[in-house]
């Protein structure tokens, strides 16, 4: 069975907190279904059977890194996610189309995210959030600028993924 665990978190005020709690309960029921792991081992795309940056792993392959939860700055296989969030107070860029919603480190393990768009997403929208910058954490990456195929890597995929299945669930 694999478990969400926050270690840490700040900035976050008790309304924030309650959606915050929320998307980590539906971060960890998908985590634990058999529909997460059917849309990951037959994800498809564009590339074919396969998730762009996806470290040279078949699908399957990604599901068990992914599920196994070993993140780079603790590496072995425990089946958790292991999260430490942090709230930045940001005002929503205005010259940018794309705006970053939120960012991690390489290598640290915070994972943090802009008030400018926590505030108006809702708890689904966070668990995928925090999917995408969790995969990060485990190993996965993808192209810095947007490309054709940015949305096929393993941080998008996996995110939208979440984010899909979460809105599923009550």
């Amino acid at each position: 069975m694999f478990s969400v665990n926050l270690i840490n978190h700040a900035g976050f005020s008790n309304g924030q907190e309650q959606k915050l709690i929320s998307a980590l309960k539906k971060f960890e029921t998908v985590m634990n279904s058999d529909l997460l792991k059917q849309r990951i081992l037959n994800f498809s795309s564009t590339l074919g059977n396969r998730f762009e940056d996806n470290l040279g792993l078949s699908n399957e392959q990604v599901f068990e890194k992914l599920y196994a939860g070993a993140e780079e700055y603790s590496p072995l296989a425990d089946y958790e996610a292991d999260l430490y969030l942090f709230l930045v107070k940001k005002r929503r860029p205005l010259l940018s189309r794309h705006p970053a919603i939120g960012y991690g480190i390489p290598g640290q393990k915070e994972i943090y995210t802009y008030t400018w768009w926590f505030n108006s997403a809702v708890d689904y929208d966070y668990a995928g959030h925090i999917a995408h910058e969790w995969s990060h954490k485990v190993g996965f990456d993808h192209a810095f600028n947007p490309t054709s195929t940015r949305n096929f890597s393993v941080p998008y995929a996996f995110g939208n993924i979440i984010e899909e299945l979460s809105k599923q669930i009550i």
